[in-house]
């Protein structure tokens, strides 16, 4: 079990080595991740799906973003949603990129 605390401050969080050129504040409980991912630029993912929803917004920056087939731009302010299961990928072409990701936890593999 997670004991995740009900109140955090991700100012206060040290920033974590996710893969490389992206770094992340991540608060996870049982079943949701919150993350704030800071995206080097230039970093690309040319596809990929997962079983879970996934939902998020840009902070900072520019983010280019393939869902579906659907190719968009995103900056501050402008969000994504991910269905379970879609194809989607992205890239930081023009510069560095701060986003908040919201998704399900994957399950524990058994």
């Amino acid at each position: 079990m997670i004991k995740t605390k009900p109140f955090f401050d991700f100012s206060q969080m040290p920033l974590k080595d996710f893969k490389p050129g992206i770094k992340s504040l991540a608060q996870v409980g049982e079943q949701l991740i919150l993350a704030v991912m800071t995206i080097e630029s230039g970093r690309r993912d040319d596809g990929h799906s997962h079983p879970f929803d996934q939902c998020g917004m840009v902070l900072e920056g520019v983010f280019s973003l393939t869902i579906g087939g659907e190719a968009r731009t995103l900056g501050p302010g402008q969000g994504y949603f991910v269905p379970a299961g879609i194809p989607h990928g992205w890239s930081t072409e023009a510069g560095p990129v701060k986003i908040m990701d919201v998704s399900a936890k994957p399950p524990a593999a058994a």
